[in-house]
């Protein structure tokens, strides 16, 4: 980062099945700002259901991350965040 002052922190979750694992969430601090994003294969009235939390709120407003720009795919299967 070009401020050398931001902290970034990246944790992932697996869980462990039989004779293999997943990630099953992953979580991103960056700052002050935490993202954690977990995969879900339900699906609510058609559409798969987003589960983040932004600063421990459940998917609570989220364009940006420690003034870094999120966006998330149409899909809600991936993640970006710009740290350009």
């Amino acid at each position: 980062f070009a401020n050398q002052s931001i902290d970034l922190e990246i944790h992932l979750r697996t869980k462990i099945v039989r004779y293999w694992s997943y990630i099953k969430t992953a979580s991103i601090r960056i700052g002050n700002d935490i993202l954690e994003v977990e995969g879900s294969s339900n699906k609510e009235d058609g559409e798969d259901k987003r589960h983040y939390w932004i600063n421990f709120e459940y998917r609570g407003p989220l364009s940006d991350l420690a003034g870094f720009p999120v966006t998330i795919s149409p899909h809600g299967n991936k993640y970006t965040i710009d740290l350009g």
